[in-house]
């Protein structure tokens, strides 16, 4: 009997897609570059979710500093220029993640407490804390902090950054406003009907449906408020198609003492933000050289708290809400962060598609982060317990610091008032104060046992 080689079958050859980066369960990984009309729809799922904290932030600052009018949107032109430039160097050749960078709470209360004695005093103070962090990053110093990022640390950073973001969430979902200061049952049904939509829609959508569940359901929910009556438009009609920036530069900044400690403090909660927020990150798409990431994303930050100095602004921090994204859509490419921050730096001169995207309902956009925050919590606790059942010492060491950080979080403006206002922007930010309890009882208080 004669036998004969049998010869190997051939299959199809699939399409190639570089996802040897992708973790199990992205659709994209962290240098994966989606085909550019998906991108660009991924860019504007950040952008929907990014947004609304910009246009808070600079409407506050803006009403600190007392501006009106044209001033008011020469003032949210810098912020949006600034955040875009950093958001799109940070993608490139900073920390180079799928993280989001954008004005930092803690930079803005300094901000705000200086405000007052003039905005060149705001501008020296920000420069100089910039400065340092750049030579923080230069010197190559902050590589030795990745021995401090154990799961205890990390699982705690993700779920801290959920429950401390929760009180500025909470009063877009219950539609609380000066006509409704006890919120708006009907704001209230549907934050909760785009909450139910974005489950269901991560759970039962495939492919690249799945990767846009965010964008489908805030589409879906802006409609549905539109049909209640519960959007409103009024600056879309007055907004110009192109506004070109008049006087980018406000003039030379002063230094003082006083305004350089207030930023070098502010500083260090920026730097404590900024490291949980790397390293949750790293935790979702990938934890190669993320000590070298860190170095480098510090040092960006810190060269956007120049330029936000020289531009009259506050500076940026790594968003910590950016892993929940990441988990919701399952892109973890850093190149659709990218589109976010170059549609950023479009936005500064077409002032009517800023309106029109300001126009989401507050709600909608409310809802969205909360199941992105559910997200996260999720992912916190799977890495508390990867390294198996947890003992009565980490008990505390993860109880206490997501309890006095939320609780920090709801504490009375009039408690802070009473404390030096040099300390506001460490102990007023829940989420500095939490990542500080962690760290000091896993690894002073209360260490692990040998």
């Amino acid at each position: 009997m004669n036998w004969r080689p049998v010869k190997p079958r051939k299959f199809p050859k699939e399409r190639a897609r570089p996802t040897e980066h992708a973790p199990s369960g992205l659709t994209y990984g962290v240098n994966d570059l989606p085909p550019w009309p998906r991108n660009i729809l991924y860019g504007l799922q950040w952008l929907i979710v990014f947004l609304p904290t910009l246009v808070i932030l600079a409407a506050i600052s803006s009403e600190h500093l007392g501006l009106h009018g044209g001033e008011k949107v020469l003032f949210s032109q810098r912020i949006l220029a600034m955040t875009g430039a950093v958001v799109v160097i940070q993608t490139l050749i900073g920390h180079r993640y799928p993280l989001l960078d954008g004005p930092a709470s803690a930079l803005l209360l300094s901000f705000l407490i200086l405000a007052p004695r003039g905005l060149p005093t705001v501008q020296g103070g920000m420069m100089v804390g910039g400065l340092v962090l750049v030579l923080l990053s230069m010197c190559d110093l902050l590589r030795y902090l990745e021995a401090l990022f154990t799961d205890n640390v990390v699982g705690v950073i993700l779920i801290l950054i959920a429950i401390t973001i929760m009180p500025y969430v909470v009063p877009m979902v219950i539609g609380k406003s000066p006509s409704h200061p006890y919120g708006d049952p009907v704001v209230f049904a549907i934050a909760v009907t785009v909450i139910l939509t974005i489950a269901l829609f991560n759970y039962w959508l495939q492919g690249f449906p799945r990767t846009i569940s965010l964008f489908l359901a805030v589409l879906l929910g802006t409609l549905l408020a539109g049909s209640l009556g519960r959007i409103d438009f009024p600056d879309v009609r007055d907004a110009q198609w192109l506004s070109l920036p008049q006087r980018l530069f406000p003039g030379l900044p002063t230094f003082s003492i006083s305004a350089t400690l207030t930023f070098l403090i502010a500083y260090l909660a920026v730097i404590t933000n900024a490291v949980g927020s790397i390293y949750s990150t790293g935790e979702v798409v990938g934890k190669a050289d993320v000590a070298g990431r860190l170095n480098r994303g510090i040092g960006v930050t810190g060269f956007g708290g120049l330029i936000a100095g020289i531009l009259g602004v506050f500076g940026t921090v790594s968003y910590a809400s950016s892993p929940g994204v990441i988990l919701i859509t399952r892109v973890g490419s850093r190149f659709a962060v990218t589109v976010c921050g170059v549609l950023l730096f479009f936005l500064v001169f077409f002032q009517k598609a800023l309106a029109i995207l300001a126009s989401i309902p507050a709600s909608v956009v409310g809802a969205a982060m909360i199941t992105v925050l559910a997200a996260q919590v999720g992912a916190g606790i799977s890495v508390l317990a990867r390294s198996g059942r947890l003992s009565e010492r980490d008990y505390l060491v993860i109880g206490i610091p997501v309890l006095m950080g939320g609780a920090v979080s709801i504490f009375p403006q009039s408690f802070f008032e009473t404390w030096p206002y040099t300390i506001h922007a460490l102990l007023k930010n829940g989420l500095v104060v939490g990542i500080i309890l962690v760290l000091v009882l896993e690894h002073l208080l209360l260490p692990r046992k040998r």
